[in-house]
């Protein structure tokens, strides 16, 4: 007769080790004191971002989470690029784009927030960031009054 009373041991293990390595999405269901109401990715977050600016600025590979809460509302825009070299790039770009006077946003200038280079801007009622991690670029727009604190709490949730 076999013991087999290794098995479950084996089972915990491969379902521990795949739980582990499985990466946490980019957008949380909740952030600060904000919960995620609506999400678009792909080609539906594509034509959002490209409506926003009346033509085509960003590649496909898009998400997007809309966020609300009792403080106000906040958006989360990230682009995925090929690597880390490219969105730093297209981060630079947008930002030089502003900084030579872009009518819609102002007072634009870099930061650390959690130790992380992040430039900020203000313009529509809203505190802008833009910053990038890994491969990816990432654009948040939020409510003045708490944007720093929202900010502080989403780059200790993907760091």
């Amino acid at each position: 007769m076999k013991n087999y009373s290794f098995v479950p041991l084996i089972i915990g293990g491969i379902i521990f080790f795949f739980g582990c390595t499985q990466e946490k999405p980019i957008l949380p269901e909740k952030i600060f004191t904000l919960t995620l109401k609506k999400q678009l990715t792909g080609e539906e977050a594509k034509a959002f971002v490209d409506n926003l600016h009346f033509k085509e600025v960003t590649p496909e590979n898009n998400a997007i989470g809309f966020y609300e809460g009792e403080k106000g509302k906040a958006i989360i825009y990230v682009t995925h690029y090929k690597d880390a070299k490219q969105a730093r790039e297209e981060g630079q770009r947008m930002i030089e784009k502003i900084d030579q006077g872009n009518p819609v946003f102002f007072m634009g200038d870099s930061l650390f927030v959690n130790e992380m280079p992040v430039y900020r801007c203000f313009g529509m009622g809203e505190t802008h960031f833009i910053f990038s991690r890994d491969n990816h670029l990432f654009w948040i727009s939020s409510g003045t009054m708490f944007a720093q604190k929202f900010l502080s709490a989403y780059l200790e949730y993907i760091k």
